[in-house]
């Protein structure tokens, strides 16, 4: 939406100071398929026949049933208007690296429609906003905090435009394929021309951006675009029409590229790069949006995105947002995968390249985005995306900097670079692992307990558990049988308002035996990571 950042530009623009950053290079991955979801709560009979379970509330690992956890769910927005100046800052890159995230979305939302990166890059005439950050600093940001990174290309640029960012990120200085001329009669020269302006900037070598998304929310267009769109349409793109987001179209004497030749051209670039078409989570609705983009698309889709902010006013019970991530998720993701099944014949990845508890920051009166129920919210999102099949995700956002009400959609402050709560709900999954086993509970999990249970690949078991209540919750976790080291980390507030949380790690120095059952108190609004290890 571009209400998340329109009244942080003229703040912003005073910040103009450009700076390097050291660099590592991230590994690259590909999007796993989609799979059909499967429950995280086991049934007894799946545990050994052996398994005798205590008196009292058990919670159950399951080390038998598993399956991947995606590590593209943890992922955040870097908004341009972060500014270069940001981007270098020793500390800003520090935290961020401590998040541990995998994915990084780039140039910002609504911004991504408006951003010429070619002249931004060079200083051309047609960059909207000089100050803000060049694709060569999100670069150096990118390999400074060892994550990898989804571009969200303009609409309203054209389709060799796009293919020639491919370019700057993925390809060699020798390349010499041509680009060819766009319908506007710009030549956007080779493959090569932009791989050496990469080299110029101080990065000779590829920094492969594998993920990429054509368009930001194309079927919010602005009223005056067409008079099928929203009265209160929100996007500065050219249509709202999805088949003419797919196959281009001719307004007011200009000729715009569609997503189907966006497609073809930045293929041709870099075959291996995945492309994902702009979706929304009820298929039927904006006039059909969904299902006509995913049967127009046809095998030209690798994933498909969707934006997830179940707030359109705050809630007047914090504590009921709270029970949005397990009520809404299974029901969405059954939705999208009937659509597929219907207009496809294939199960297609789904990207929520954008969510948070609000969709429009000035309406966030009680400023519930940078409160413990927001840390208590996305973490339980995380988990329910990971449940039930979402292979990306992007929080909205990493910095953002505060709505004249005082709230903010950031994981760190923009100023201070301090953390707000939502922080540590992505640091903690970070260290969850890379297998999602099941779990077997009795508490409820959207409104009293939720937890997850998961695997590193050194065999270590872990258990993220959100307590969303006033009052303590006791359970015995029982686990595979063996000795096991245990160490906690929790985070903790003293209300769902609080502004603050009190983050403790442990190592509790003791050893579980044989029987593998560990009693654990999980206090009131906590986020808390239990880590068995082998001693």
């Amino acid at each position: 939406m571009i209400f998340r950042h329109r009244f942080l530009v003229i703040w912003f623009v005073l910040w103009l100071t450009a700076c390097n950053a050291p660099v590592t290079t991230p590994t690259a991955a590909t999007i796993p398929a989609a799979s059909t979801p499967t429950s995280v709560t086991a049934e007894p009979s799946a545990l050994s026949t052996s398994t005798v379970l205590p008196s009292g509330p058990v919670i159950v690992i399951d080390s038998t049933q598993a399956r991947p956890f995606p590590r593209q769910l943890l992922g955040t927005n870097v908004p341009a208007w972060l500014n270069p100046m940001r981007l270098g800052d020793e500390t800003f890159i520090s935290r961020t690296a401590d998040l541990g995230l995998s994915l990084l979305r780039m140039p910002g939302g609504s911004w991504s429609n408006a951003y010429a990166w070619a002249d931004c890059e060079t200083g051309g005439e047609g960059c909207y906003w000089p100050w803000a950050a060049k694709p060569s600093d999100f670069l150096r940001f990118a390999r400074a905090v060892n994550a990898e990174m989804i571009w969200t290309v303009s609409i309203n640029g054209s389709a060799q435009e796009a293919a020639a960012l491919v370019a700057f990120f993925n390809g060699s200085v020798d390349d010499e394929r041509p680009l060819g001329v766009d319908a506007r009669g710009r030549d956007w020269l080779t493959v090569g021309h932009w791989a050496r302006l990469r080299a110029e900037t101080g990065n000779p070598t590829p920094f492969p951006v594998r993920y990429w998304e054509i368009g930001n929310e194309v079927y919010g267009a602005k009223r005056d675009v067409g008079s099928n769109c929203a009265e209160w349409g929100w996007e500065d793109v050219w249509t709202c029409d999805p088949d003419e987001y797919l196959h281009g179209a001719t307004v007011n004497g200009i000729t715009y590229d569609g997503y189907l030749a966006f497609y073809d051209a930045m293929k041709a670039v870099d075959p291996s790069i995945q492309i994902g078409a702009v979706g929304v989570e009820k298929p039927d609705e904006w006039r059909n949006w969904g299902n006509r983009v995913i049967a127009g698309a046809g095998e030209k889709i690798d994933f498909y995105v969707v934006h997830y902010y179940p707030y359109f006013q705050p809630p007047e019970n914090p504590a009921g947002a709270l029970q949005q991530p397990q009520r809404s998720w299974s029901t969405t993701m059954a939705d999208l995968q009937a659509a597929f099944n219907r207009y496809s014949g294939r199960q297609i990845p789904v990207a929520v390249t954008e969510y948070n508890l609000v969709a429009f920051q000035d309406a966030d009166n009680g400023q519930l985005m940078r409160r413990a129920v927001n840390m208590l919210f996305i973490a339980d999102t995380i988990g329910q995306m990971a449940t039930n099949g979402v292979t990306i995700a992007n929080q909205w956002d990493l910095a953002n900097g505060r709505a004249y009400n005082g709230t903010d959609y950031g994981l760190l402050d923009a100023d201070t670079f301090e953390p707000n709560p939502a922080y540590y709900a992505l640091q903690l999954w970070s260290r969850f692992g890379d297998e999602l086993l099941t779990t077997q509970t009795p508490f409820d999990p959207a409104q009293t307990l939720s937890v997850y249970a998961g695997r590193r690949t050194d065999g270590t078991l872990t258990l993220l558990a959100i307590n969303k209540t006033a009052q303590p919750q006791t359970a015995i976790v029982v686990i595979p049988a063996g000795q096991w080291r245990v160490t906690t980390t929790v985070v903790q507030a003293s209300d769902l308002l609080a502004e603050s949380v009190t983050l403790d790690v442990r190592d509790n120095g003791m050893t579980i035996e044989e029987s593998a059952n560990y009693e654990y108190t999980f206090a009131p609004y906590t986020l808390t990571l239990l880590t068995f290890t082998k001693p």
